[in-house]
């Protein structure tokens, strides 16, 4: 697994033993990363992790669409080579972005532009799957299942972190005894939005992290189709966007592997989609448009209805100053949670772990072999940098919506929405600007990009035409059209 000039088993490292909580995406491309500095890396998680693609109940929200962002597909083909080519082998789907999508945003129909960006589309349980098989195949790495991190060991004199305490989870067959400790130069908490660093750390005497919240009060629910046999057209996705203050509903329909669509609605402000059939439905039907149903109700449901309430984006600020002991960083959900209708999730674990190799490569060049002092702090003000833009994009669109909670906009955010409320109308047809909101939301350019002249003049210059209806296949007479 080790890439060229990068230390693996048997090789020159920062450490011995480096210890990753949480066997999430997050978690298994730290683990990849730690593979190329340290001789050993153990995966610690609750779950028994199953050997096929399949939910677990540490991540219940797996059974809801998950969206890979174009950047953070190409940050995964670089960890794990070759596979972009297996998911894809397993039924994943490329997906052209906006080319193959119908797509209703809060500035209206979009034209179809293509190419775009490719997105690959599958289940988060697949992705999993395939990444845990990959990384436990390195002989670096293994996985400890079954297993609760309740508590972290520290060297109170030197403010060190030199372990975790573990409980084996009723029923774990680890043919460990069911409490002890286990011991690590560094330690990854990946657990997710659930992490209870903050305690574990409060527990010790040091000062938990300050925290900043964003309440959208959203709620989702998904539920997977066959795609109809006699399905034909010319588009991948369908995605309906909320248009705040007007409407607080959204609605996207994706095809993943197994010849299935996953289709998730999502209502802010306390408006959670059903999970009865009837509700569920008619929920689709009374999104900004109606697509998502007409589609689906001639398809068969292959799954029930599977809802989830999220209330908050809660970004946890250890990067800010404060008493903090050495060798412990806190990534992924477990520091920052974002609004999952922005896909931006399983991207910024990506992101984190690129951001996490970096620092360490950094570290390893000013500092003496085996010398972790400092490389906490470091990871976390860098962490924060990887963060802040994906936080502003997401928490800002949740601030269009009044029902929201937490820090109200400032002025300059309040420009900030007009400008973007503008340019959201403008992109529908002009494919300048469509292509750079689209890299800014995928992560790829910074925000900046969105005020570069190209893309300046036209927002400010207004739409040259707006689509009065969703851009099908048109048939003879012009009208839209979707054949089955």
């Amino acid at each position: 697994m080790a890439g060229r000039g990068e230390a693996g088993p048997g090789a020159s490292a920062l450490g011995d033993h480096a210890l990753v909580v949480g066997a999430g995406i997050a978690g298994l491309v730290a683990a990849r990363v730690l593979a190329d500095h340290f001789t050993r890396v153990t995966v610690v998680d609750r779950d028994r992790l199953p050997s096929e693609p399949a939910p677990r109940a540490g991540t219940p929200q797996s059974r809801q669409i998950h969206i890979l962002l174009a950047r953070g597909m190409d940050l995964l083909e670089r960890r794990f080579p070759g596979l972009r080519a297996e998911l894809l082998a397993a039924g994943a789907v490329t997906i052209d972005f906006p080319g193959d999508v119908v797509w209703l945003g809060p500035g209206g129909w979009s034209e179809r532009f293509s190419p775009g960006l490719e997105l690959v589309s599958c289940s988060r349980p697949l992705l999993e799957w395939a990444i845990r098989r990959r990384l436990g195949a390195s002989p670096a790495v293994r996985f400890r299942q079954g297993q609760e991190v309740t508590g972290l060991t520290a060297d109170l004199d030197t403010d060190e972190v030199t372990g975790v305490r573990l409980r084996a989870r009723p029923g774990a067959r680890t043919g460990a005894d069911p409490t002890g400790t286990l011991a690590a130069e560094l330690i990854i908490d990946a657990s997710g939005r659930g992490s209870r660093a903050p305690a574990w750390l409060l527990a010790l005497g040091y000062d938990p992290p300050s925290e900043t919240v964003i309440e959208p009060l959203i709620g989702y629910a998904t539920r997977a189709y066959a795609r109809p046999g006699g399905h034909q057209a010319d588009w991948r996705l369908l995605y309906v966007q909320a248009s705040p203050p007007e409407s607080g509903r959204v609605g996207g329909l994706l095809p993943v592997e197994g010849d299935r669509w996953l289709v998730a609605l999502t209502g802010y402000g306390g408006d959670y989609p059903p999970t009865d059939e009837a509700g569920f439905l008619e929920f689709a039907r009374n999104l900004r448009s109606p697509i998502i149903y007409d589609v689906i109700q001639h398809a068969a449901p292959l799954s029930p209805i599977s809802g989830f309430q999220q209330a908050d984006s809660r970004w946890r600020h250890y990067e800010r100053a404060g008493r903090r002991p050495e060798r412990l960083i806190v990534l992924g959900d477990a520091a920052c949670t974002f609004n999952p209708v922005y896909g931006q999730g399983m991207t910024m674990a990506a992101l984190a772990g690129a951001t996490l190799e970096e620092c360490l490569r950094t570290h390893r060049r000013d500092r003496p072999e085996g010398e972790l002092a400092g490389l906490a702090r470091r990871a976390h003000r860098e962490l924060a940098r990887t963060t802040r833009t994906a936080w502003l994009l997401a928490t800002g669109e949740d601030l269009h919506h009044p029902t929201t909670r937490g820090a109200r906009p400032d002025l300059r955010t309040r420009l900030m929405h007009r400008y973007l409320n503008r340019l959201g109308r403008v992109m529908t047809s002009n494919r300048t600007v469509n292509a750079a909101f689209l890299d800014v939301a995928n992560l790829i350019r910074p925000p900046a990009a969105l005020f570069h002249p190209r893309v300046l003049g036209p927002t400010l210059r207004g739409p040259a035409h707006v689509l009065s209806a969703p851009p099908f296949t048109p048939s003879g007479d012009g009208t839209a059209r979707t054949t089955w």
